[in-house]
């Protein structure tokens, strides 16, 4: 008899892996249904689409259960239409947060993909076990049970023009849900580069417009043991290798008393296996005081973002995040500068926000910056299923221009059999609205990437130090650099036009056309070599950075200029500005490059202002009294520690891109010592 059940949390495998992480989400749903259902069928989970493929043709399943979200909805989609050609009877489910809140829009969703039987809306554990249930007494037919019209917990599907939902039902107590790690379910996947993710907590008590988990029906905050995430962790750290970073997908991390407990057992594991170097996982909007005693167990591990989205008050109030303080942004920046030279800290900004103007958006901007964030990530407004945004209401009300774009890394075409299919994930953009015309979201667009090249991950962070000393934000530098195109160097400038271009060249105004064009098999393989489609902040970005002596000579004199309108660009002033650029040079140029080792002599003691964090005031600045000879290098963690980063992201340019932004950069530039 079959039996077998199969679940999946696709990645696209074309250029790397797009989704690098653990198949969690999907794992739990299979761990729980495991627990009722023993024996009875025979469950696997996969994550690559082709080794899920050919089980398929070893052992066609009776139900093929997929995860959809924005980054591998089509891929399943295609996946499991050609598993029904394999069974016409085998049975498709969807489930996960990329699915819409309206009626209407569910129903247009569900006619656009046919062949999703049903899809599991909320916490999958308990719709996936009502609907086994429901097709064990029907016999796995799914005629029967649509004919019926059988409401479903946490499932909707669709019987002719008529959309049935069931009940929503959550889990209160998390632990009745069988751990996929303590259970081994997840044993296999340590065996390829992919991040290990543990979620400690579900439910997020804000309404953010822009999130699928900003429904009131998602509000109630619910946790997993904390002596259940130690086991976890010590799970994961005896078996992970060759992977640094550990993420948590919580929404509101360090927001509650168990976080505390948490950071502690991760800090026990540091010390004991060496493991995590870097945390991910987004901190609270609210309770900066345990916020920040979490973190100080983490030390410079936990990459603290700070999701302020936008610094303008009715940008806030039409996403409906006004409800979080800027306070407590402030508090928690306050304590995160305070950590030591390697602390890492960004913000998130997203453009194109209900609302949002090219002057509100450089002023969140700049509100970043000059809270002295390592780095500020900025995104577009994409209009994902599942969430208020997206909403024709609100589409009208703020009049959203949007185009189509494809996901950058997510195409590819693979071999399902005999058969070979090209599957590509198209998102949708806001672009403009009555508030911000087309020209300035693409004037917004190249000063992201400015920011994105000088500002994050510290690379210029000396100079924006010394300058805030004169009196001269470093904003201000890149508003000079952003309106004086005669300081790029050609090549420079051919990054920048690109980027442009490329920012223009991938949109579309409806999805049947992105769609269309990209399936093309000449298109689809440019798209797969990354001669196209390409996500340009990352790309640009990557090749800005590789070309660091041309930056810095464009920033040097940027911020010289700046001085010499001040009538401050004294002679040592300008000297040091010289040695200091060499300095990160040797420093930060191709610092992937862990081998190489540098020596270079200066006439100002760099060990000694770095000690002091290169906060100086005016005049301050004097010459050594003989020459300082100083030789650069990478330590054996330091070298293990890139290594292995290149491994997981920079397999391609977008990959090292993705790299820079995802990574502590500090912990990657060379040491310097006296030679």
């Amino acid at each position: 008899m079959n039996n077998a059940i199969y679940f999946a949390d696709l990645t696209h495998t074309a250029n790397g892996f797009n989704a690098p992480t653990f198949p969690l989400g999907t794992s739990f749903v299979l761990s729980y249904a495991k627990k009722l259902f023993g024996s009875d069928f025979n469950f696997q989970l996969f994550k690559f689409p082709e080794m899920l493929a050919k089980a398929i043709i070893d052992r066609p399943p009776l139900v093929l259960a997929l995860s959809n979200y924005s980054w591998n909805l089509n891929l399943g989609y295609k996946l499991s239409q050609w598993a029904k050609k394999i069974n016409p009877e085998l049975v498709s489910i969807f489930g996960g947060p990329n699915f819409p809140i309206l009626p209407e829009e569910k129903i247009r969703f569900l006619k656009q993909y046919p062949d999703i039987d049903f899809y599991m809306e909320f916490e999958g554990e308990i719709g996936f076990t009502a609907l086994l249930q429901t097709l064990q007494k029907h016999d796995f037919d799914v005629t029967a049970i649509k004919e019926c019209e059988e409401p479903i917990n946490n499932c909707s599907y669709l019987i002719g023009e008529k959309l049935v939902t069931g009940p929503f039902k959550q889990i209160n107590e998390l632990d009745t849900i069988p751990s996929p790690y303590l259970t081994g379910l997840l044993d296999e996947f340590f065996d390829f580069p992919l991040a290990p993710m543990i979620e400690t907590t579900r439910g997020c008590p804000f309404s953010c417009s822009f999130c699928a988990d900003g429904l009131k029906i998602k509000s109630k905050i619910r946790h997993f043991s904390s002596q259940r995430t130690r086991e976890e962790l010590i799970y994961i750290g005896e078996r992970v290798r060759n992977i640094d970073e550990l993420i948590i997908t919580d929404l509101n991390f360090g927001m509650y008393n168990e976080d505390v407990l948490t950071a502690q057992y991760i800090a026990e594991l540091q010390e004991d296996k060496h493991w995590p170097v870097l945390i991910g996982a987004s901190a609270g909007k609210n309770n900066p005081e345990r916020i920040i005693r979490t973190a100080a167990y983490l030390k410079d591990s936990w990459l603290i973002g700070f999701a302020i989205q936008s610094a303008d008050p009715e940008v806030l109030k039409n996403i409906k995040r006004n409800n979080i303080s800027l306070d407590t942004y402030q508090q928690l920046l306050d304590f995160s500068n305070k950590m030591g030279n390697d602390a890492l800290t960004y913000t998130e900004i997203i453009l194109g926000l209900p609302g949002d103007t090219k002057e509100k958006h450089f002023n969140s901007l700049r509100y970043g910056i000059e809270n002295n964030v390592n780095s500020v990530r900025m995104y577009q407004s994409i209009l994902l299923y599942g969430t208020d945004m997206a909403t024709q209401h609100t589409r009208e009300k703020f009049q959203l221009q949007t185009k189509f774009r494809i996901i950058p890394g997510s195409i590819g075409t693979y071999n399902f059999g005999e058969e070979m299919v090209t599957a590509a994930e198209i998102e949708e953009i806001i672009v403009g609205s009555k508030d911000m015309p087309f020209d300035d979201y693409i004037s917004c667009r190249v000063m992201n990437l400015l920011i994105e090249t000088y500002i994050n991950n510290a690379s210029f962070e000396e100079l924006f130090v010394f300058l805030n000393g004169m009196g001269i934000p470093a904003f201000d530098c890149l508003i000079y650099l952003y309106e004086h195109e005669e300081l790029y160097t050609p090549e420079i400038k051919k990054i920048l036009d690109d980027f442009v271009f490329m920012t223009k060249d991938d949109l579309y105004n409806t999805y049947e056309e992105a769609e269309q064009y990209v399936l093309q098999p000449e298109i689809a393989q440019r798209y797969i070599k990354e001669e196209l489609g390409i996500n340009e902040l990352l790309v640009c970005k990557a090749r800005l950075y590789l070309a660091f002596e041309g930056i810095s000579q464009m920033l040097f004199e940027s911020a010289r200029s700046l001085l010499r309108a001040k009538d401050m660009l004294s002679s040592n002033i300008e000297r040091f500005l010289d040695q200091l650029e060499h300095f990160l040079i040797c420093r930060k140029k191709d610092f992937h490059k862990y081998d190489q080792i540098l020596t270079k002599s200066f006439d100002y003691d760099f060990q000694a202002l770095f000690k002091n964090g290169y906060e100086f005031k005016p005049g301050s600045v004097n010459e050594s009294s003989s020459s300082i000879s100083l030789r650069f290098y990478h330590t054996p963690e330091q070298k293990d520690h890139i290594s292995n980063s290149l491994k997981l992201y920079a397999e391609t340019s977008a990959g090292f891109g993705r790299m820079i932004q995802r990574t502590n950069l500090k912990k990657m530039y060379r040491q310097f010592e006296l030679s």
